[in-house]
């Protein structure tokens, strides 16, 4: 089985190591040019960004050959997923690949524009989470078939945000709000987490307006000196069950 994920702040990292099989990073297979993915069992993991996929998922999956008996999907979110899993699945369906089964998780969200990441953690416990991952687990194994539908309010909604979402315009003006205080030492690693390659410069990071609003380099900076201009809070938020060398691992793009 190979698995595709992409994480930021390791929600998806860890759910992809959950599900075993071979783990590849999706920032990494672009970053080599490996587009090319064959198995008996390939599935992708990411998050949902505006009630869609993250762009550097669909421009992966625009580019991507999968050759497998057995495809699956599993999207986490914080709040709302809306369609999300109805794009992924139009994704595959425009490379000509059949989606056999798809899945969500409700995990913590790190959208700090609207989430305070300390009342998040109370609200998703490890409990509940555990008891969904297992249950995806073992449908994947006894190989079921089938994927989540929407109806057809949800699925304009995901179309709308979508359309925004991917927006370049939109893409280019939001690391705009970002700010970096006199706490930043140069460190590199809001450098080494970016997934897309959008922070240059050898101290202070320079933001070079393409970026993906992951957030990993705000979550994941050790000296907590990246914020947003309109966070709720200041509390940062990585996955307790995987480490940030993993994290740099999966998204480091020099």
């Amino acid at each position: 089985m190979k698995v595709l994920y992409f994480s930021a702040t390791g929600n998806c990292l860890y759910v992809a190591k959950r599900l075993g099989g071979e783990l590849l990073s999706i920032p990494q297979l672009q970053k080599k040019g490996i587009y090319e993915i064959t198995g008996d069992v390939v599935g992708i993991v990411c998050p949902v960004y505006g009630f869609t996929l993250p762009n550097l998922v669909k421009e992966y999956l625009e580019k991507a050959t999968i050759k497998a008996e057995y495809v699956f999907s599993i999207m986490t979110f914080g709040n709302l997923s809306i369609a999300a899993l109805t794009q992924m699945k139009k994704a595959f369906e425009k490379q000509g690949v059949q989606l056999h089964y798809s899945n969500q998780i409700r995990m913590v969200d790190n959208y700090l524009p609207i989430f305070e990441v300390s009342s998040q953690l109370k609200k998703n416990k490890d409990e509940s989470i555990e008891v969904k991952i297992n249950n995806i687990v073992s449908d994947i194994k006894e190989r079921k078939q089938s994927c989540v539908k929407h109806g057809g309010f949800q699925k304009s909604i995901s179309n709308i945000i979508s359309a925004l979402w991917g927006n370049k315009k939109m893409v280019n003006k939001r690391d705009n709000n970002f700010t970096v205080s006199e706490l930043c030492n140069g460190c590199g690693t809001c450098r080494n987490v970016c997934p897309v390659g959008n922070i240059a410069g050898s101290g202070k990071p320079e933001y070079q307006h393409r970026c993906e609003f992951c957030l990993a380099c705000i979550h994941l900076c050790p000296k907590n000196a990246i914020h947003l201009k309109n966070e709720r809070s200041d509390k940062r938020f990585i996955n307790p069950h995987v480490k940030l060398s993993e994290l740099i691992q999966a998204n480091k793009q020099d």
